[in-house]
């Protein structure tokens, strides 16, 4: 990386010197000028990263300079220290007035100039930073903007709360238990229960990402779930009709994990199960260690010729089938570390004669209370129990 240009305007020779030599040592690249013409000259030439101005100069003092810096386009934001021997309150309010970044009296240490230099270039860079994301902001930057941003997120967030159905107590004869918590005001998690022809089904998504974008796409994932599994009645069927719907809308950056319980009203118990790139459903099973269901299948969005296998269990009294999103599964604790899927289970083992609503509780509880209330992702938790 080149070194920052600085440009030093004084017409005092002994004052460009001492800054010239002092910010050279620091690995700094400095040009000089001795008046205001000059440094605009030399402005036009070639702009530098910052300029230090001396107020009183001949031909054209530094006011006057640092007024026509700033009426040039390219010149707008470029950073200015005034430098002049008057300390008067008055002098000071000039130069904020015409747009300088700092002021330094002199006399002064050299030293000070170094860290005021320094400070000011550091400010530069992470406004050029933030100026991109401003820009397409446009009038929402400001302070009335983001105050109607704030509002509107708030609405988002209501709606995507009303989204997510009412889970019933019993549903095709499971006991049913859900908890959904965004990381940001409104996210990309969902679960829904969907009718499947005769059957009922259970979905749980996670989309790419956080905050409005994984929203928006959630949005659109739940609305084409729902039409696609309408006439059909295999999970794995409608992960395929999925797949190909996103990888034709989705952008190349984005992806969809998810898992598709469907259930049987005349078989109370059996369970069918399909999985996009999800967690695995973890099955709870009385007397039994609680273990993983094994069910493979690629992330929708990204390969058309992805192939989803099914899986069925059938659950007897006292099991339960628990399916969550990887944010309650990869959720760092407070020291940074990744308990994992053990954590999950262990927890699950402890709860198992819980309902499923204080199951899926219990993970989320036990999860925030791991990082110390602190949420990396969206974080999801669905349990079906048979009674």
């Amino acid at each position: 990386m080149s070194p920052s240009r600085i440009l030093v305007v004084d017409d005092e020779v002994d004052i460009s010197t001492v800054l010239t030599v002092t910010l050279r040592r620091a690995g700094f690249d400095v040009q000089t000028a001795g008046d205001g013409i000059e440094a605009l000259e030399a402005i036009r030439r070639e702009p530098p990263d910052l300029v230090i101005l001396d107020v009183m100069m001949p031909r054209l003092d530094g006011l006057e300079t640092l007024k026509r810096i700033r009426e040039q386009g390219p010149t707008t934001h470029l950073p200015v220290i005034m430098l002049s021997a008057k300390t008067q309150l008055a002098d000071k309010v000039r130069g904020f007035e015409r747009g300088a970044d700092d002021y330094v009296a002199k006399p002064f240490e050299p030293s000070e100039m170094l860290v005021r230099v320094q400070s000011l270039l550091k400010r530069t860079a992470m406004a050029r930073l933030t100026a991109p994301l401003l820009g397409v902001l446009g009038d929402w930057s400001s302070t009335e903007g983001v105050a109607q941003l704030t509002r509107d997120l708030e609405a988002a967030r209501d709606i995507q709360a009303r989204l997510a159905p009412a889970v019933p107590p019993i549903l095709a004869g499971l006991e049913a238990g859900a908890v959904l918590r965004p990381s940001t005001m409104v996210g990309g998690d969902f679960f829904d229960i969907l009718p499947m022809g005769e059957r009922i089904a259970v979905a749980i998504g996670d989309v790419s990402g956080k905050g409005i974008p994984a929203a928006l796409l959630m949005v659109m994932v739940r609305t084409l779930l729902r039409e696609i599994a309408r006439g059909l009645s295999e999970p794995a069927e409608v992960l395929t009709r999925l797949n190909t719907s996103l990888c034709r809308d989705l952008p190349p950056s984005m992806f969809v994990t998810l898992v598709v319980a469907v259930l049987f009203p005349g078989r109370v118990g059996r369970v069918a199960l399909a999985s996009a790139g999800h967690p695995e459903p973890i099955l709870v099973r009385r007397g039994a260690a609680p273990k993983a269901v094994s069910v493979g299948g690629m992330m929708l969005g990204v390969f058309e010729e992805a192939v989803f296998e099914e899986a069925e269990v059938d659950l007897e009294s006292g099991d339960s089938l628990v399916m969550l999103t990887d944010g309650v599964i990869e959720a760092p604790s407070a020291d940074g570390a990744r308990a994992g899927l053990e954590r999950v289970l262990r927890t699950l083992d402890r709860v198992r004669g819980e309902s499923p609503q204080r199951q899926a509780e219990a993970l989320t509880t036990e999860t925030l209370a791991g990082a110390s209330g602190r949420m990396a992702d969206d974080m999801t938790t669905f349990v079906l129990k048979r009674p």
